[in-house]
């Protein structure tokens, strides 16, 4: 049986383990990044109010730490509804599409594209209160 001799540089070893900690920080900080560390929000509740024939409409986005969880429309009152039709019929569409895609960056409905331009404008002031 024969012996074998392997010669490893020094400098071979330190590269190689450079190179192997420089790898495992930035895994670690792709991992901190995607999955944990700090949130998109500050959670909770948060109003934005548009004002409808004189009288405001409170528009509340309910918010986790990283997701739009739910929104809601206030209730119009029947001055409201009647010049305004169109809002409680886009609202439910809009704010399930907002909170599919998790942005208000959606396509607006042409149908309805002045009532979702303002109650995308609400949301977007809501979300900004609730940004880090």
């Amino acid at each position: 049986m024969r012996s074998k001799i392997f010669v490893v540089k020094l400098k071979d070893i330190i590269r190689t383990a450079v190179f192997a900690l420089l790898g495992v920080a930035i895994i670690a900080a792709v991992i901190v990044f995607i999955f944990g560390g700090r949130g998109k929000y500050k959670e909770g509740t948060y109003t934005s109010g548009i004002i409808l024939h004189g009288s405001p409409v409170e528009i509340e986005v309910k918010v986790s730490k990283n997701a739009i969880e739910s929104i809601s429309l206030g209730d119009m009152g029947e001055t409201q509804e009647v010049f305004y039709p169109t809002f409680n019929s886009c609202f439910d569409e809009l704010a399930a599409s907002v909170i599919e895609n998790q942005s208000t960056d959606i396509e607006i409905n042409k149908d309805y594209e002045v009532a979702e331009g303002i109650l995308l404008n609400a949301v977007d002031n809501a979300l900004a209160q609730a940004k880090k």
